[in-house]
């Protein structure tokens, strides 16, 4: 078994309300990090994460579950917690072993009680965190109305990195605001992609997100700010 020192190790939790993707997104991590070879399905019982006969028959995570994988020669464990509110007990212990959190949300539902709960329980702890918008491929998916929510509920120091390209059953890749590129993913179900050029249709909409963007990095930096407010231009590596 490899041996990592303890600076190469992270917690990192997820947490949501029930039933935005925890487990599914814990399987994907898995089968990107070449962790195991086959994707699970939540649907189909035979996830990595959900591995007891309560959980498989409910299709609900019930306890915490730690999945190691390997990325840039780092073990990261994925502790994917339960999302329902009976299972608080759960989430709070996965809170106190964490180094950062990932909040998921569902596009089609927005903020939820338990993208709530989970942001004031990492905020209290001081847990870094970032919001992963899940379920662009499912109906009613909407990325706008979510950061809006977002927004509204956690302040303007919410802001994308990323923005889907389509939606719903057109959903089809990633905008990445920081590389200024488009990442479209495979047909196969891989877990790959190409990256190239943003098309150009979509380039008026780069604007307001890396606004967006722009605004909630200099939330966190005066001297940024006092740019951002002169409009004096922020680069990419700033």
């Amino acid at each position: 078994m490899k041996h990592y020192p303890a600076d190469r190790i992270r917690n990192v939790g997820l947490f949501s309300h029930g039933g935005a993707g925890k487990t599914s997104l814990t399987e994907a991590l898995l089968f990107d990090t070449k962790a195991v070879t086959r994707l699970g399905r939540v649907e189909e019982g035979n996830t990595v994460a959900d591995f007891d006969p309560d959980e498989i028959k409910r299709g609900i995570s019930v306890s915490t579950a730690i999945a190691p994988v390997e990325w840039a020669d780092t073990k990261i464990n994925i502790l994917d917690a339960p999302g329902y509110a009976d299972f608080m007990g759960e989430v709070k212990s996965a809170l106190r072993v964490a180094d950062a959190a990932v909040i998921l949300v569902d596009a089609s539902a927005g903020v939820e009680v338990g993208t709530e709960t989970a942001w004031r329980l990492t905020e209290e702890r001081g847990i870094p965190k970032m919001l992963f918008v899940n379920k662009m491929d499912r109906e009613n998916a909407d990325f706008d109305r979510t950061l809006e929510s977002l927004r509204e509920n956690f302040g303007a120091a919410v802001g994308p990195i990323q923005f889907p390209l389509g939606r719903e059953k057109s959903f089809k890749g990633i905008v990445d605001l920081l590389s200024e590129e488009a990442w479209t993913f495979h047909d196969n179900a891989d877990g790959q992609f190409e990256r190239g050029p943003i098309p150009g249709d979509l380039q008026e909409l780069c604007e307001p997100y890396r606004r967006q963007l722009v605004e909630a990095i200099a939330e966190h930096d005066e001297a940024l700010m006092i740019r951002y407010l002169e409009d004096d231009p922020i680069t990419t590596e700033e």
